[in-house]
Formats: structure tokens, sequence, C-alpha cells
């Protein structure tokens, strides 16, 4: 069975669901490509300063099968800030 990755761009602005619940998921790349910094909260609401902060300018989090959540996934930014998601 072939894999189909989905690439999607948001703007985020205060808490923005990434990611919805996915079973299937296997892999997951978030990368802020914005000038504000983001933070992502797994399984719950966003909020500034807390959670996971990925770095403004390219920073990424990436979800494999190291530390594989198949959860909805969050991110809070404090002003409109592109971010870039790839799932499969």
């Amino acid at each position: 069975m072939a894999i189909l990755a989905v690439h999607r761009s948001i703007s985020v602005n205060a808490d923005t669901e990434l990611l919805p619940d996915n079973p299937q998921r296997q892999y997951a790349l978030i990368v802020n490509n914005g000038a504000t910094d983001l933070y992502i909260a797994l399984g719950s609401e966003a909020a500034a300063n807390r959670g996971i902060r990925v770095n403004n300018g390219g920073g990424s989090y990436e979800i494999n099968a190291t530390n594989l959540f198949k959860g909805r996934i969050r991110g809070y930014t404090g002003a409109a800030t592109n971010i870039l998601v790839t799932e499969w």
C-alpha cells in the first residue's frame, strides 16, 4: 500500500488546530515558517509559553516512530504566522 502524504499551510493566530486525531498517523512534521514562535499542545488546547516551543524562522517538530502521537495537535502564536504541516 502506498503512503499518501498530506501537506498543508496554515495561518495560525491564537489557538488553532494543526492536525486532527488520526489513528493512521505514522509521521508528521510541523515547520514554523513565520516570524513568531509557535507553541504546540498534544491532545489539549494550545497557549502561550506552554507545551512544545517551535522557534520562528524555520524551527520544526517531528513526530515519528520514536514519539508517535496520533491525537489532536493544536498550535498557538501571538500573531499571524505561517505553519507548514506534513502528515502521513
